[in-house]
């Protein structure tokens, strides 16, 4: 045998080695051992489009989409991917309409972490890229719970988001207010316990409740616009 070849065995063992512990301390989820995914898809909807804390699109558009849902809830969850991103993509990309999310606990509390975490990103003008990417990671949820560590690895998978100042607001009264003052206005409107949407436009207020389909919100925009 020739005399390299326990070095060439000892080096690939030492490779080896390496690998396994590079693959502990990364996880299977990436780096940091982050299981959250979606990044891409998150960025290619929203990148780009203009926001301001809850809103997203234009503010000088003539009709305003007011989303009320709960991140906190699964159905609610494939009701915004499913419906609300493809018309986010249609309306607000193209500058037809501005987006507005409110925050509405179907449960009986008025405030939810991951509701105070997605008003914290949007005070960096982020607010729609992190929900978003909450929503996308319901089996992630499911299988550890609505904690602050998870919501720490959602704010660091948001591009651009400042994650240090992110902790800073989602510990601070403020995000906390903007979440009961979206609870108040629900209230104020009679929602039933589901996903609704109210429409604003030139030809005055439409409020669509159950869940709204795509083609009825469609609808309410032509008609108030």
């Amino acid at each position: 045998m020739s005399p390299w070849v326990p070095r060439v065995l000892l080096a690939v063992g030492g490779l080896a080695v390496i690998a396994a512990i590079i693959s502990i301390a990364v996880g299977e989820g990436g780096p940091g051992g982050t299981e959250i995914g979606g990044v891409n898809e998150v960025q290619e909807l929203f990148g780009g489009i203009e926001q301001e804390g809850a809103y997203i699109g234009p503010d000088d558009a003539e009709v305003t989409v007011a989303v009320f849902n709960d991140l906190q809830c699964t159905d609610c969850a494939d009701y915004e991917i499913e419906v609300i991103d493809p018309l986010i993509a249609e309306y607000a990309r193209t500058d037809m309409a501005r987006f507005e999310f409110r925050h509405f606990s179907l449960a009986p509390n008025d405030t939810t972490l991951a509701a105070i975490a997605a008003e914290a990103a949007g005070l960096q003008e982020r607010q729609w890229q992190y929900l978003d990417t909450f929503l996308r990671n319901q089996d992630v949820i499911r299988s550890r719970g609505v904690s602050e560590e998870l919501l720490r690895e959602v704010a660091e998978a948001v591009p651009l988001l400042e994650v240090d100042l992110w902790e800073q607001d989602f510990e601070s009264p403020e995000a906390e207010e903007l979440v009961r003052e979206d609870a108040v206005l629900a209230v104020e409107l009679e929602l039933p316990a589901q996903p609704a949407v109210v429409v604003s436009g030139p030809g005055g207020q439409r409020e669509l409740i159950e869940s709204p389909s795509a083609a009825e919100i469609e609808a309410a925009i032509e008609e108030l616009g």
